[in-house]
Parts: structure tokens; sequence; C-alpha cells
């Protein structure tokens, strides 16, 4: 005959339900601080990452300005070859910018109040 099972008994738990064991605590432990150490190695310093996202900015702002100049660099070269080879263009620009004028014009200036 087998021997029978009372219904009254309480079911037998572990330790490890009971309580997590010391090792599972330590673990965790060790973890979290190798994750916080991650975390502060990855934030901070030299090579941090918000370092390296403001020199990523940065560098696309230089890239935005060096187009400018290339475009600006560009018009003005435009310029200077037409300066040397269209003589109304260089009279144009000599009269507006330079208030130049030829022996027989008169010139009047107009002040704006």
């Amino acid at each position: 005959m087998s021997p029978k099972k009372s219904k009254n008994k309480k079911p037998r738990t572990t330790r490890y339900h009971q309580q997590p064991r010391k090792g599972k605590k330590v673990l965790r432990w060790v973890s979290g601080i190798i994750v916080l150490t991650i975390l502060f190695i990855f934030l901070s310093g030299n090579r941090s990452l918000i370092k390296l996202y403001s020199l990523y900015q940065e560098k696309n702002k230089l890239k935005m300005q060096k187009e400018k100049l290339l475009e600006q660099q560009k018009n003005l070269e435009e310029e200077i070859e037409k300066l040397k080879t269209d003589k109304d263009y260089m009279e144009k620009v000599a009269r507006e910018k330079y208030n130049m004028k030829k022996e027989d014009e008169e010139v009047y200036i107009i002040e704006s109040k």
C-alpha cells in the first residue's frame, strides 16, 4: 500500500521561493553598478555621446557654411570675369559703387530724410 497524502498539509516551499538568495542580490548589485559605470563612461568625458553629438552638429554647420562660401566664391569669380570682359558692366559698377562720372556729366546726390 502507498501512503496517503493528507489534504491539510501545506505544500513545501523551498528557500528559493521564499526569498532571493544572497548570491542573486549581489549579482543584481554588481550588474547594476556595471551598467551605471558604462552609462557614466558614455555620457561623460571627451568621447562622450553628448560631445560626439555636438561635434556632429558643428560639422554639419561647417559643411553648410562651406557650401555658402563656395557659392559666394563662384559668384565673385563670375563678376571678376564680367569686369574684365564687359566694359558696360565695369562702367555701371564704377558709377554705382564708387560714385564715378564721365568728364561731361554732372552728378546729383539726393539725400533721404
